[in-house]
Protein backbone atom coordinates (compact mmCIF):
# COMPACT_ATOMS: atom_id res chain seq x y z
CA UNK A 1 0.00 0.00 0.00
CA UNK A 2 1.43 3.33 -1.02
CA UNK A 3 0.91 6.92 0.07
CA UNK A 4 0.97 9.26 -2.92
CA UNK A 5 2.57 12.68 -3.01
CA UNK A 6 0.32 15.10 -1.14
CA UNK A 7 -1.56 17.54 -3.32
CA UNK A 8 -2.69 20.93 -2.01
CA UNK A 9 -5.57 20.57 0.43
CA UNK A 10 -8.01 23.43 0.53
CA UNK A 11 -8.84 23.86 4.21
CA UNK A 12 -8.22 22.80 7.78
CA UNK A 13 -9.23 19.18 8.36
CA UNK A 14 -12.68 19.17 10.02
CA UNK A 15 -12.27 15.46 10.79
CA UNK A 16 -8.97 15.75 12.61
CA UNK A 17 -10.56 15.57 16.07
CA UNK A 18 -13.55 13.34 15.29
CA UNK A 19 -12.02 10.64 13.07
CA UNK A 20 -12.09 8.09 15.90
CA UNK A 21 -15.82 8.75 16.35
CA UNK A 22 -16.89 8.84 12.70
CA UNK A 23 -17.39 5.11 12.28
CA UNK A 24 -19.66 4.88 15.31
CA UNK A 25 -22.33 6.31 13.00
CA UNK A 26 -21.14 5.42 9.52
CA UNK A 27 -19.08 2.26 9.87
CA UNK A 28 -22.11 -0.03 9.90
CA UNK A 29 -23.72 1.55 6.83
CA UNK A 30 -23.72 -1.14 4.14
CA UNK A 31 -26.79 -0.31 2.01
CA UNK A 32 -24.66 0.90 -0.90
CA UNK A 33 -21.93 -1.75 -0.92
CA UNK A 34 -23.67 -4.32 -3.12
CA UNK A 35 -24.36 -1.57 -5.67
CA UNK A 36 -20.68 -0.55 -5.80
CA UNK A 37 -19.52 -4.16 -6.06
CA UNK A 38 -21.92 -4.74 -8.97
CA UNK A 39 -20.71 -1.62 -10.78
CA UNK A 40 -17.08 -2.63 -10.23
CA UNK A 41 -17.74 -6.08 -11.65
CA UNK A 42 -19.40 -4.57 -14.72
CA UNK A 43 -16.86 -1.82 -15.41
CA UNK A 44 -13.62 -3.24 -14.00
CA UNK A 45 -10.67 -1.74 -12.20
CA UNK A 46 -8.55 0.16 -11.40
CA UNK A 47 -10.96 2.09 -9.19
CA UNK A 48 -10.57 5.56 -7.73
CA UNK A 49 -12.59 6.56 -4.69
CA UNK A 50 -12.81 10.30 -3.99
CA UNK A 51 -13.36 11.07 -0.32
CA UNK A 52 -12.58 7.54 0.81
CA UNK A 53 -12.66 8.44 4.52
CA UNK A 54 -11.95 5.52 6.80
CA UNK A 55 -12.22 2.94 4.01
CA UNK A 56 -15.83 1.83 4.35
CA UNK A 57 -16.29 1.36 0.57
CA UNK A 58 -12.78 0.73 -0.72
CA UNK A 59 -12.05 -2.10 1.71
CA UNK A 60 -14.85 -4.43 0.46
CA UNK A 61 -13.82 -3.65 -3.12
CA UNK A 62 -10.22 -4.67 -2.39
CA UNK A 63 -11.42 -7.79 -0.56
CA UNK A 64 -13.20 -8.78 -3.80
CA UNK A 65 -9.89 -8.50 -5.66
CA UNK A 66 -10.17 -5.03 -7.23
CA UNK A 67 -7.27 -2.59 -7.35
CA UNK A 68 -8.34 0.61 -5.61
CA UNK A 69 -6.84 4.05 -5.00
CA UNK A 70 -8.46 5.98 -2.16
CA UNK A 71 -8.15 9.74 -1.99
CA UNK A 72 -9.06 11.93 0.99
CA UNK A 73 -8.19 15.39 2.32
CA UNK A 74 -8.15 14.21 5.95
CA UNK A 75 -4.91 12.63 7.25
CA UNK A 76 -6.80 11.44 10.34
CA UNK A 77 -9.35 9.56 8.26
CA UNK A 78 -6.63 8.08 6.07
CA UNK A 79 -4.91 6.79 9.21
CA UNK A 80 -8.09 4.93 10.11
CA UNK A 81 -8.37 3.55 6.58
CA UNK A 82 -4.75 2.41 6.70
CA UNK A 83 -5.32 0.55 9.98
CA UNK A 84 -8.42 -1.19 8.60
CA UNK A 85 -6.60 -2.16 5.40
CA UNK A 86 -3.63 -3.59 7.29
CA UNK A 87 -5.97 -5.58 9.55
CA UNK A 88 -7.77 -7.02 6.51
CA UNK A 89 -4.53 -8.03 4.79
CA UNK A 90 -5.33 -6.43 1.42
CA UNK A 91 -2.71 -3.66 1.38
CA UNK A 92 -1.15 -4.91 -1.86
CA UNK A 93 -4.30 -3.93 -3.78
CA UNK A 94 -4.75 -0.49 -2.22
CA UNK A 95 -3.11 2.93 -2.47
CA UNK A 96 -4.06 5.84 -0.20
CA UNK A 97 -3.50 9.46 -1.21
CA UNK A 98 -3.76 12.61 0.88
CA UNK A 99 -5.32 15.08 -1.55
CA UNK A 100 -8.22 17.35 -2.31
CA UNK A 101 -10.89 15.72 -4.52
CA UNK A 102 -10.19 18.32 -7.21
CA UNK A 103 -6.75 16.73 -7.66
CA UNK A 104 -8.17 13.33 -8.59
CA UNK A 105 -6.38 13.31 -11.93
CA UNK A 106 -3.04 13.34 -10.08
CA UNK A 107 -3.81 10.18 -8.12
CA UNK A 108 -1.45 7.26 -8.79
CA UNK A 109 -2.74 4.09 -10.39
CA UNK A 110 -4.70 5.65 -13.23
CA UNK A 111 -6.15 6.09 -15.68
CA UNK A 112 -9.11 4.52 -13.92
CA UNK A 113 -12.01 2.50 -15.20
CA UNK A 114 -14.28 3.60 -12.38
CA UNK A 115 -14.39 6.67 -10.12
CA UNK A 116 -16.66 6.78 -7.07
CA UNK A 117 -17.86 9.71 -4.95
CA UNK A 118 -19.99 7.87 -2.37
CA UNK A 119 -22.38 8.98 0.37
CA UNK A 120 -22.56 12.77 0.03
CA UNK A 121 -18.88 13.23 -0.76
CA UNK A 122 -19.53 15.80 -3.49
CA UNK A 123 -21.54 18.10 -1.20
CA UNK A 124 -18.39 18.67 0.88
CA UNK A 125 -17.06 20.71 -2.05
CA UNK A 126 -18.81 23.82 -0.80
CA UNK A 127 -19.08 26.05 -3.90
CA UNK A 128 -20.28 25.49 -7.47
CA UNK A 129 -16.75 26.12 -8.74
CA UNK A 130 -15.32 23.55 -6.33
CA UNK A 131 -17.90 20.96 -7.35
CA UNK A 132 -17.20 21.53 -11.03
CA UNK A 133 -13.47 21.21 -10.36
CA UNK A 134 -14.04 17.82 -8.70
CA UNK A 135 -16.08 16.55 -11.66
CA UNK A 136 -13.59 17.87 -14.22
CA UNK A 137 -10.70 16.25 -12.36
CA UNK A 138 -12.59 12.95 -12.10
CA UNK A 139 -13.22 13.08 -15.85
CA UNK A 140 -9.50 13.54 -16.53
CA UNK A 141 -8.68 10.62 -14.21
CA UNK A 142 -10.85 8.16 -16.15
CA UNK A 143 -9.87 6.11 -19.16
CA UNK A 144 -12.06 6.07 -22.34
CA UNK A 145 -14.27 3.27 -21.00
CA UNK A 146 -14.56 5.04 -17.67
CA UNK A 147 -17.59 5.62 -15.51
CA UNK A 148 -18.21 8.02 -12.64
CA UNK A 149 -20.68 7.27 -9.81
CA UNK A 150 -22.02 10.06 -7.59
CA UNK A 151 -24.23 9.54 -4.55
CA UNK A 152 -25.72 12.58 -2.79
CA UNK A 153 -28.89 13.17 -0.84
CA UNK A 154 -31.89 14.39 -2.80
CA UNK A 155 -32.69 17.93 -1.56
CA UNK A 156 -36.42 17.55 -1.18
CA UNK A 157 -38.27 20.15 0.92
CA UNK A 158 -38.58 17.62 3.76
CA UNK A 159 -34.86 16.77 3.63
CA UNK A 160 -33.86 20.43 3.72
CA UNK A 161 -36.20 21.19 6.61
CA UNK A 162 -34.61 18.32 8.54
CA UNK A 163 -31.17 19.87 8.01
CA UNK A 164 -32.21 23.36 9.13
CA UNK A 165 -32.25 22.74 12.88
CA UNK A 166 -30.26 23.66 15.95
CA UNK A 167 -29.01 21.47 18.81
CA UNK A 168 -30.40 18.14 17.64
CA UNK A 169 -29.35 14.92 19.39
CA UNK A 170 -28.23 12.70 16.49
CA UNK A 171 -27.08 9.53 18.18
CA UNK A 172 -25.76 7.70 21.23
CA UNK A 173 -23.19 4.91 21.43
CA UNK A 174 -21.38 3.08 24.23
CA UNK A 175 -17.68 2.33 23.83
CA UNK A 176 -16.10 -0.91 25.11
CA UNK A 177 -14.55 0.97 28.04
CA UNK A 178 -17.97 2.14 29.20
CA UNK A 179 -17.75 5.68 27.85
CA UNK A 180 -21.04 6.97 26.45
CA UNK A 181 -20.83 9.08 23.29
CA UNK A 182 -23.63 11.50 22.45
CA UNK A 183 -23.58 13.29 19.09
CA UNK A 184 -25.29 16.65 18.57
CA UNK A 185 -25.63 18.77 15.47
CA UNK A 186 -26.66 22.34 14.69
CA UNK A 187 -27.20 23.08 11.01
CA UNK A 188 -28.26 26.29 9.29
CA UNK A 189 -29.67 26.23 5.77
CA UNK A 190 -28.77 29.06 3.38
CA UNK A 191 -31.06 28.65 0.40
CA UNK A 192 -29.48 31.43 -1.67
CA UNK A 193 -26.15 29.59 -1.81
CA UNK A 194 -27.57 26.06 -1.38
CA UNK A 195 -25.28 25.60 1.59
CA UNK A 196 -25.71 24.01 5.01
CA UNK A 197 -23.45 25.39 7.74
CA UNK A 198 -22.82 22.49 10.10
CA UNK A 199 -21.61 22.43 13.69
CA UNK A 200 -21.12 19.03 15.31
CA UNK A 201 -20.12 18.15 18.84
CA UNK A 202 -19.64 14.88 20.65
CA UNK A 203 -20.05 14.60 24.41
CA UNK A 204 -18.03 11.73 25.88
CA UNK A 205 -19.09 10.74 29.39
CA UNK A 206 -16.81 8.23 31.07
CA UNK A 207 -17.83 5.61 33.62
CA UNK A 208 -17.09 8.05 36.44
CA UNK A 209 -19.34 10.75 35.00
CA UNK A 210 -16.59 13.05 33.69
CA UNK A 211 -17.59 14.86 30.49
CA UNK A 212 -15.30 15.68 27.55
CA UNK A 213 -16.58 17.55 24.47
CA UNK A 214 -15.14 17.35 20.95
CA UNK A 215 -16.45 19.81 18.33
CA UNK A 216 -15.99 20.51 14.65
CA UNK A 217 -17.66 22.42 11.83
CA UNK A 218 -17.87 22.43 8.05
CA UNK A 219 -20.07 23.59 5.17
CA UNK A 220 -21.92 21.42 2.65
CA UNK A 221 -23.45 22.49 -0.65
CA UNK A 222 -26.40 20.47 -1.93
CA UNK A 223 -27.20 20.01 -5.62
CA UNK A 224 -30.37 19.63 -7.63
CA UNK A 225 -30.52 17.12 -10.46
CA UNK A 226 -30.70 19.67 -13.28
CA UNK A 227 -27.68 21.53 -11.88
CA UNK A 228 -25.68 18.33 -11.50
CA UNK A 229 -26.54 17.31 -15.07
CA UNK A 230 -25.24 20.64 -16.37
CA UNK A 231 -22.04 20.28 -14.35
CA UNK A 232 -21.52 16.79 -15.78
CA UNK A 233 -21.97 18.10 -19.31
CA UNK A 234 -19.53 20.97 -18.73
CA UNK A 235 -17.02 18.50 -17.23
CA UNK A 236 -17.08 16.44 -20.44
CA UNK A 237 -19.31 13.50 -19.56
CA UNK A 238 -21.53 12.44 -22.43
CA UNK A 239 -24.15 10.14 -20.92
CA UNK A 240 -25.60 9.71 -17.46
CA UNK A 241 -28.33 7.76 -15.75
CA UNK A 242 -30.16 8.93 -12.65
CA UNK A 243 -31.60 6.71 -9.92
CA UNK A 244 -33.40 7.26 -6.64
CA UNK A 245 -31.56 4.60 -4.65
CA UNK A 246 -29.10 1.75 -4.56
CA UNK A 247 -31.55 -0.77 -6.07
CA UNK A 248 -31.63 1.47 -9.17
CA UNK A 249 -35.22 2.50 -8.58
CA UNK A 250 -36.44 5.46 -10.68
CA UNK A 251 -35.49 8.94 -9.52
CA UNK A 252 -38.65 10.69 -8.34
CA UNK A 253 -39.68 13.84 -6.49
CA UNK A 254 -39.44 12.22 -3.07
CA UNK A 255 -36.48 9.91 -3.66
CA UNK A 256 -34.11 9.83 -0.70
CA UNK A 257 -30.97 9.61 -2.83
CA UNK A 258 -29.74 11.24 -6.02
CA UNK A 259 -27.58 8.53 -7.56
CA UNK A 260 -25.88 9.18 -10.90
CA UNK A 261 -23.74 7.04 -13.18
CA UNK A 262 -21.95 9.05 -15.89
CA UNK A 263 -19.93 7.84 -18.88
CA UNK A 264 -16.79 9.18 -20.53
CA UNK A 265 -17.61 7.76 -23.98
CA UNK A 266 -21.06 7.56 -25.54
CA UNK A 267 -22.30 4.00 -25.88
CA UNK A 268 -23.05 2.80 -29.41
Amino acid sequence: MGLGEPAPVSEVDPYARIADLYDLEHGAFTADLEFYLNVAQAVGDPILELGCGSGRVLLPLAEEGFRVTGLDASPAMLDRARAAIDAAGVAERLTLVHSDMAEADRAPGGPFGLALIPLNGLVHAATPAAQRAVLESARRALDPRGQLVIDVFNPTPDALRAFDQSAVHEGRWRLPNGTVVDKFGARTLHAATQTIATDLWYDLTDAGGALHRIATSYTMRYLYMAELALMLELAGFVEWEVYGGYDLEPYEDNSERLLVTAEVTRSR
